[in-house]
């Protein structure tokens, strides 16, 4: 099955730069818990924590739904970073290459944290897919094969580079029996959201916009009085969408920051966005759904 790459909405988005301190030497911490996986009403996290004492550090693999991509959180002393925001060098080593995600500085109750804002793969595309998706027209859809398990076998460290002072390697060990259970869980999620999941493996067309996503929610949806605080956020929506192709409730996964956040998004998602709907393998079209992210951010 093929992979749907996500393009998250940016409002009010700018670029940043910093001179960050010379590396002082690599941090390698061994876990110290087993992975745990965690059921929630509208997401799955795979977690598990590194270290101990001054260099604990919490890892976090957030799923919202089918799509290989998780939203990576990392907690602890070793990776505080002073940038509000910026793009940080991850590597799922030794055979992946590096990436640059980017991300938002938060918090973990009294822990830093560093949230990052976009949907991450333990590898990037591959040099064909990287093509197919710079020549597809702007109505296709962009998509790429799933990691192969044999990828995800070999992978035997997360290694997080700039920003940070010194970079930190958790040793990870193998990330295919982890993600094979947050996949289970997934399955789950959508037999509880009343999804058809075993027609869903086989579609022949997933849930398309049939509008510009990047005009549902504009400039002037950015609440006021969060506008006026300076608060950024990050917002995991779902959209339910009918055989018709018609958004019949919206639903907010995860969020960063107050609700005039989630009201402000839901509002206008349900006003804006239009669908072309999912088909099954005869054709036929059912029932299904649309996941996105919006970031509202401060010049």
């Amino acid at each position: 099955m093929l992979h749907k790459i996500s393009t998250a909405f940016v409002l009010l988005a700018y670029a940043t730069s910093a001179v960050a301190d010379a590396p002082k030497g690599p941090i390698s911490l061994k876990p110290t818990s087993a992975w745990h996986v965690d059921y929630a009403d509208d997401r799955c996290r795979l977690a598990r924590q590194f270290g101990a004492d001054d260099e604990l550090v919490y890892a976090f693999f957030d799923r919202y739904g089918p799509e290989e991509s998780f939203r990576l959180t990392l907690a602890g002393k070793p990776v505080r970073v002073s940038l509000d925001k910026g793009e940080a060098s991850v590597q799922f080593g030794p055979a992946e290459e590096e990436q640059k995600f980017s991300f938002l500085k938060g918090n973990l109750g009294e822990r830093t944290a560093i949230v990052f804002s976009s949907g991450e793969r333990i590898g990037p595309p591959t040099p064909a897919e990287r093509q197919r998706l710079n020549s597809a027209k702007p109505d296709e859809p962009r998509t790429v094969e799933p990691i192969s398990a044999e990828r995800k076998k070999a992978v035997r460290f997360m290694k997080i580079g700039r920003p940070l002072r010194n970079e930190v390697i958790l040793e990870t060990g193998s990330m295919n029996g982890p993600l094979k259970a947050l996949d289970t869980c997934i399955d789950n999620l959508m037999t509880v959201w009343g999804i058809d999941v075993e027609r869903h493996r086989t579609l022949t067309r997933s849930v398309r916009p049939a509008n510009n996503p990047g005009q549902w929610v504009v400039a002037a949806d950015y609440p006021l009085n969060m506008l006026s605080a300076g608060q950024p956020a990050i917002i995991e929506f779902r959209l339910s969408v009918g055989a018709d192709g018609k958004a019949t409730a919206c639903h907010i996964q995860s969020t960063t920051r107050p609700k005039e956040f989630d009201n402000a998004v839901c509002k206008s998602v349900m006003r804006r966005a239009q669908f072309v709907p999912a088909l099954d393998r005869e054709g036929k079209p059912l029932a299904s759904f649309y996941r996105n992210r919006v970031r509202f951010e401060i010049p």
